[in-house]
């Protein structure tokens, strides 16, 4: 075992022994006196639980007009680059849930489906329980939404434009009534990413077709690159809650998401004899102009039923639930142009993969509640996901000026997994302690067919424990020791070996034969409120084996290929520390920062052992100028951190928020004003044996954002009894 977890359980066994009860002093008797904890006044921004942490959406103002991933912005460790890809704790991979049910779209993509006004919580499980799905490494994000919260009538509207050109809209109709609760709505957005993107390539071969010459090719890309998110999804669903023995959720969606994403880019490109970098004289040099663009186009539904029965006076629970997701059409298209400084084309490929896909799981379980605040869980959890399709490209033939099919490369797939999950879990406290430990068995079928490449077939078992453990003393505060192992299964994607393309420079291919990572977590957290001032402090440590990433190396002249590879194994072991104050009335402060070390060993050929120590901070002012007006800045700090086979540069950025409310609240309108001092730089470099690249990305500028968000309610005349209990949550079994 690391010295890092070493310390933190001795670390916690010390604070515990230190702050239990001296004589005279009685234990609270009652279990659940800490099952959530608040930091700050007014409403929370951050509150936890004992196995979660949750951020209260609206007090993030910089969110207004954007996502869930704005929301997640505010949290420590919390690092979104310039594609809009999230990482926490130096990961992307976690799984996400909309009001406890299975997203239809995956990371995130998904949180970017969610506008930030419609959203109520973001609760974050970064060491989840046995009885919830076991991928995702850094856990689970659950974004809970807006309900109604009485009888009635209640419509919410949302709408957001940007000088990036973003565009989109949301509604919700709601009508609650006794028993019954039955909603209605939509959203279509069209989000923009658009940055200057600029990449310095190097690499080197020996050229048969010269003699076996030495040849060195430089290439420099200067240009823009867009990554655009449309969606269009509609939603309805039914709910009941008689309030004493019978619960029951249906819920709808379906709709289209288009991902388009490319470049326009001016290449310059020079020739030498050496293998190293160097700025000898060139032997060639050539100017010619890129286009490049990709689309991803899903037309998806999906449909979830849970009911939960609970059974005589004793509230014993009984759960089943069940989802399905069927995209009736898919396709993944690639193209890239290469053009003369005349605009005559020399070379083209598009690409094709058109597919099917069905996803569906469905769950049984059991909660025995065999005393107060004591309850034993068992479950099954059955899961199926499947896809069939094709990959084709064609070529462009200068001779004769016209796109021509490669029937050698045409590839038809289908793969299908299985996984059949059975978990018990165990809850329970004692005075001051309370605690859960669960255990999870998943047995798993793989079956991958590619008829003209290759194979893969694989039957295995594993399991999953988890343990969390929660201290609470009036004058120590509180405290929390979690520990899970998950994992992180390959999908096709990132299996399929044939080779497709990110530009005309750069390649890409999957690997068949990729395994699983595997992930052990361990988390110490430490929570206490002395008068107005928040303090939380957390401790974790995260062990990946067989990390999976990409590996660049150079393909052909000038053209690299990045292949996804199990690279080594991996160590983070940090620090997260927040401060939420309130210096005076008006103004409420949320100082977080983290630190933590990595260690990566690498085991594949190709890739470098790397450790080093990353920081990030964040600084969030909050200011109340008026009764209905508000003001936020943020300012945000990422550090450096080494690749697998290079380093990313750090980088700092601030926003800026303003919040006014009119109609008695109804009315909000929203300004925020991103990276205010363009100061957001991406800077990665990436080295090998004949091969250096390069690449800078600068976010266009300014982007700044209006809002606006209307909410209407009209309460019955006269509430009746049996009403569904006030912001009643129904979270399905699989979470």
């Amino acid at each position: 075992m690391s010295r890092l977890p070493q310390r933190m359980i001795l670390l916690f066994a010390s604070l515990v022994l230190a702050s239990l009860p001296t004589q005279g002093q009685t234990a609270a008797s009652d279990t659940t006196i800490m099952r959530e904890v608040s930091i700050n006044g007014q409403r929370s921004r951050i509150t936890y639980r004992l196995d979660r942490q949750r951020i209260d959406a609206s007090q993030v103002l910089t969110a207004q007009g954007g996502t869930a991933l704005d929301v997640l912005r505010a949290v420590p460790s919390v690092a979104v680059d310039a594609d809009g890809q999230l990482s926490y704790r130096g990961s992307q991979n976690f799984q996400v849930y909309v009001d406890g049910k299975l997203s239809p779209l995956t990371g995130s993509e998904a949180l970017r489906m969610i506008s930030a006004a419609s959203i109520r919580d973001i609760e974050i499980l970064t060491t989840p329980s046995a009885k919830y799905k076991t991928d995702g490494d850094v856990g689970i994000i659950n974004i809970v939404t807006r309900r109604s919260e009485t009888d009635g009538w209640d419509v919410a509207v949302n709408g957001t434009a940007s000088t990036w050109g973003t565009l989109s809209m949301d509604a919700k109709i709601n009508y609650r009534t006794g028993h019954h609760n039955i909603y209605i709505g939509g959203q279509g957005s069209d989000i923009h990413n658009k940055s200057r993107f600029e990449q310095e390539k190097w690499t080197a071969s020996s050229d048969p077709s010269q003699g076996g010459e030495n040849r060195g090719v430089t290439s420099y890309a200067d240009g823009t690159r867009f990554r655009d998110f449309r969606t269009f999804i509609g939603q309805g669903g039914y709910e009941f809650d008689d309030g004493m023995h019978h619960r029951l959720a249906v819920d709808l969606q379906g709709g289209r998401t288009i991902n388009p994403r490319g470049g326009d880019m001016k290449y310059s490109t020079w020739t030498t004899t050496s293998l190293t970098p160097s700025p000898l004289t060139p032997l060639l040099e050539g100017t010619e102009e890129a286009h490049d663009r990709y689309k991803l186009t899903k037309y998806l539904f999906q449909t979830a039923v849970d009911y939960t029965w609970k059974i005589g006076e004793r509230g014993d629970e009984l759960n089943a639930s069940s989802r399905l997701r069927y995209d009736r059409f898919s396709e993944e298209y690639t193209e890239s142009n290469m053009f003369t400084q005349d605009g005559v084309r020399q070379e083209g490929t598009r690409g094709y993969e058109t597919e099917h896909h069905w996803d569906c799981d469905g769950a049984l379980s059991y909660k025995l509640h065999y005393r107060q605040g004591g309850t034993l869980e068992t479950g099954y959890q059955y899961t199926t996901y499947s896809e069939n399709g094709d990959y084709r490209i064609c070529y462009w033939d200068l001779p004769t000026q016209a796109f021509v099919w490669q029937d050698n490369l045409y590839a038809p797939f289908y793969y299908r997994r299985q996984t059949h999950s059975a978990y018990a879990q165990l809850s329970d406290g004692f005075g001051h302690f309370l605690f859960d430990a669960g255990l999870r068995m998943d047995h798993l079928r793989d079956d991958m067919d590619l008829p003209t490449i290759t194979s893969r077939h694989r039957r295995y078992t594993e399991f999953y424990p988890s343990a969390h453990l929660s201290y609470t003393a009036d004058e120590a505060g509180t405290f929390t020791l979690g520990y899970s192992r998950r994992t992180n299964r390959p999908g096709i994607w990132k299996l399929e070996p044939y080779i497709t393309y990110e530009d005309y420079h750069t390649r890409i291919i999957g690997n068949p034969d990729l395994a699983s990572e595997y992930i052990h977590s361990v988390e110490l957290s430490w929570r206490k409120t002395i008068g107005t001032t928040g303090l939380t402090a957390t401790g974790f440590a995260r062990r990946r084996t067989g990390v999976v990433d990409y590996i660049r190396r150079a393909y052909d002249v000038g053209v690299t290929l990045d292949s996804i590879i199990n690279a080594g194994n991996e160590w983070r072991e940090g620090l997260e520390l927040q401060v939420v104050a309130k210096p005076f009335a008006w103004w409420q402060l949320t100082a977080n920062g983290s630190l933590f070390h990595y260690n990566f060993r690498a085991t594949y050929e190709g890739c470098t052992s790397a450790h080093g120590t990353m920081g990030m901070a964040g600084w969030i002012n909050n200011f109340r100028l008026a009764k209905n007006t508000s003001l936020q800045l943020d300012g945000h700090f990422v550090g450096g951190e080494n690749l697998t086979q290079g380093k990313e540069s750090a980088y700092v950025y601030f926003d800026l928020a303003a919040r006014q409310s009119l109609l008695g609240g109804k009315l909000q309108l929203g300004l925020v004003w991103h990276d205010v001092f363009h100061t957001a730089r991406y800077h990665s470099l990436r080295t090998s044996a004949l091969l250096r690249s390069e690449t800078w990305v600068r976010p266009s500028f300014p982007c700044i954002a209006l809002s606006v968000s209307y909410r209407f309610r009209q309460p019955n005349a006269k509430a009746k009894e049996g009403a569904i209990s006030k912001e009643a949550e129904f979270v399905g079994k699989d979470f």
